[in-house]
Parts: structure tokens; sequence; C-alpha cells
């Protein structure tokens, strides 16, 4: 099986050899990724075990990030290759991808591991928050670390969730229904999920519900929503695509 290049996106190089930089524009969010409280971007490559960074522009390494979730490798090796560590974005560095060392395994939930390891990066920078979204259904979840503890996880569907935050306050979580009628999803395929979240939204408004916050919600509040950036988001540094150990390991 051949292990995804980093030039596989043929980054164009300046005269310095730096890929050019580009302005942050929304990101297509599918999948999980890290907000760490911090602008060592070197610092954050030793903390997550990554290597041989190649210099992208923001949307090279989106395009690289969606493109690799996205993969039909069945058995996920290629989405545990590489991650996108973003330039220092209104004061964070984000990274997204398939997390080191949260590869789903008999005897550990991929849950535990994500604790773990945003208290480990909390610990070492002060605040590492990790969000995911799914762009094909409701699935949402967030993990929020600060000085080596978590806070706060939540993930929908699955019933995985401790402790509280305040950036949850006034909204209702995903999979809450509670104040709605019996009959609130009569005549809906629970499959559907466009059916479902249309359902849910109109009865909200009827019944003067909270509004359901999802990741990008937390994500506005405890850090930075990367599904509203823009010119005025403030960009230092540059972007790269870094190997995890999966990726620096000779192909079989």
């Amino acid at each position: 099986m051949r292990i995804p290049s980093l030039r596989d996106d043929h980054p164009r190089r300046d005269s310095t050899g730096r890929a050019p930089a580009s302005p942050a524009r929304p990101v297509h969010l599918c999948g999980t990724w890290l907000a760490i409280s911090s602008g060592d971007q070197a610092a954050v490559l030793t903390a997550l075990d990554l290597s041989d960074p190649v210099p992208v522009t923001m949307r090279q390494g989106e395009s690289a990030w969606n493109r690799d979730h996205h993969s039909w490798d069945t058995d996920g090796h290629r989405r545990h290759t590489r991650m996108y560590v973003t330039p220092v974005l209104d004061g964070w560095t984000l990274v997204f991808g398939e997390l080191p060392g949260t590869v789903p395994r008999a005897d550990r939930s991929w849950a535990r591991d994500v604790r773990d390891l945003c208290a480990r990066l909390s610990a070492r920078f002060g605040a590492a928050h990790l969000y995911g979204m799914s762009c094909g259904d409701p699935w949402t979840m967030w993990c929020l670390a600060e000085a080596g503890t978590v806070l706060r996880y939540y993930e929908s569907g699955t019933g995985e969730r401790t402790g509280s935050h305040p950036a949850e306050d006034g909204y209702r979580l995903p999979d809450e229904d509670e104040g709605m009628p019996p009959e609130a999803f009569d005549g809906i395929d629970g499959a559907d999920a466009d059916a479902v979240m249309a359902r849910r939204a109109e009865l909200y408004e009827r019944h003067a519900l909270p509004e359901v916050c999802y990741a990008t919600d937390i994500a506005a509040l405890t850090s930075v929503d990367p599904s509203t950036f823009g010119t005025h988001t403030r960009v230092s540094g540059q972007g790269v695509l870094a190997l995890t150990a999966l990726g620096r390991a000779p192909v079989p």
C-alpha cells in the first residue's frame, strides 16, 4: 500500500523555499482537530511526535486533511500517516488529522486516549482542546483540558461524557430532547439525519427551547472556530504537513 507523500499536494515555493502565505478562510469540518494554546509550532510537533514538516498553504493543508479523512483506505492506514499543523490563528495552533496514539484498540477506548492526550498536552501548553464534527451525520464531540486536567468530555450518540463547562450554558446538547412532546419525531425516518435535524430545529423554535450546541459553538467560546475563519483572523507563521510515527514506518 502506498503511503501518501507529504508532497502529494505539490505546494509551490517562493525564493526562500517557503510555501506562500494564504489568508484564512472557513474550513470544511469533518473529523477531529486539536486547538493548542501555543505559538510554538516546533514544540507542538515534538509533543505529538510529528516530524519531517513540509510547508503548505492553509488551503493545501485543509485539502490534505479532508482527502485523508475521506480516504477509502479500508484499514485506515492512510488516515494515520500525516497531520496538518496550522500557523498560529488568533493565538492558537490547530492540528487536523487522526491523533497519534488513539488508533482503536480492543483493550482501550478512543475516548480514554483522547482525554489522556488532551490532559498531557494541556499540562505542557496550558490548554489543549479536541473538537470533532461530521459532514455526513450529526456526530460531534469536544474534550476541554487545562493545566493537566480534563474539565469536560462530551461525545454525541455514545453516552461518553465527563465533567462540565460553562461554554455549554444556555445550550441544549445534541442528544438531549427533554421538553419535547412524545410525538415530536412521528413520521420522521431516524436514519435521515437532515430530516431529523430539520424537525428538531422546528420544534426548538415552536417550543422556545434552547439552541443545540455543536463543536463549532463550543470552539468559538473556548478557542477558535475554524468554520468562521476569514480576513478578520490573525495569522502568524507557516502551516505544515508532518509525518506521524506510522507515516515514518517502512512500507510493508
